[in-house]
């Protein structure tokens, strides 16, 4: 008869220790480790980055046609800059907005799946859904993060793009320890604010080459998106540590790692 033993540990950094600054954060092998990781899991993780994708194209699509129901306006303002209709701007700030509100849910399950990759964890397609669980969750915290950059970038960018780097750990804090929407949003601040000079870096290098994915008409996204991924999974590894479990049969001696959110 097996028997199944279980063991938990914890992989990487933990609370304690983000919130000490006693972790660390060197800013070419984090981004050498973001790219391995991502060429490794390309073709398992590109599935689910389509379908991110799709549902927040979808949602944006939606909410513009709403504002916009003649669409044609968008072309003749892009062929004419200096014309640009005030009204045009805000509903794709609308749009953006929104599409990062209700895709949130399915943003943290790729988050997971992403997590999991810089934890030696292989993934299926199936678990993009793992961040629905916590749609109440993710959905407020996404819309106070968004609100509260918006609301600060009206005083002076730079305190929208601090907010931006501040908050970024709060989902996968929500997801994998379980934490309440403000103290996964404080507990993610106070962590950020001991490494605030490697992380605005690391975070300034994604957002160039999200540029490049943009100018590249989105197609460089199906790159990017898995590499911003992998790269904010493996700075939660190293910041706040994964939970795992080992389980091991004692008939057979095969043992393997399970995530525990």
């Amino acid at each position: 008869m097996s028997q199944k033993f279980e063991k938990e540990f914890n992989l990487g950094g933990s609370l304690e220790k983000a919130l000490t600054g006693d972790y660390q954060l060197k800013v070419g092998a984090i981004l050498r480790e973001g790219a391995s990781c991502t060429a490794k899991h390309f073709w398992s993780f590109t599935p689910a980055i389509f379908i991110l994708l799709a549902v927040q194209l979808i949602i944006f699509y939606i909410v513009l046609k709403l504002q916009l129901p003649d669409l044609d306006s968008i072309l003749a303002s892009v062929q004419n800059p200096e014309q640009i209709d005030p009204r045009l701007v805000q509903a794709f700030f609308i749009a953006v907005f929104s599409f990062e509100v209700v895709s949130a849910p399915i943003y943290a399950g790729a988050s997971l799946m992403a997590m999991s990759h810089a934890a030696g964890l292989k993934t299926q397609t199936r678990h993009i859904t793992k961040g629905l669980q916590f749609t109440v969750a993710v959905t407020l915290a996404t819309l106070i993060m968004l609100v509260t950059q918006s609301v600060l970038g009206q005083i002076f960018w730079i305190l929208s793009m601090y907010a931006s780097v501040a908050f970024s750990h709060a989902i996968l804090l929500i997801c994998e320890k379980r934490l309440p929407i403000f103290k996964a949003l404080l507990i993610s601040l106070k962590a950020t604010n001991k490494k605030i000079l490697p992380l605005t870096c690391i975070y300034f290098i994604l957002m160039i080459l999200t540029g490049f994915a943009i100018l590249f008409y989105g197609i460089g996204f199906i790159l990017v998106l898995p590499f911003f991924l992998h790269v904010k999974g493996i700075l939660y590894r190293n910041m706040f540590g994964i939970r795992l479990t080992i389980v091991s049969t004692s008939d057979s001696d095969q043992q393997s790692k399970v995530f525990n959110a």
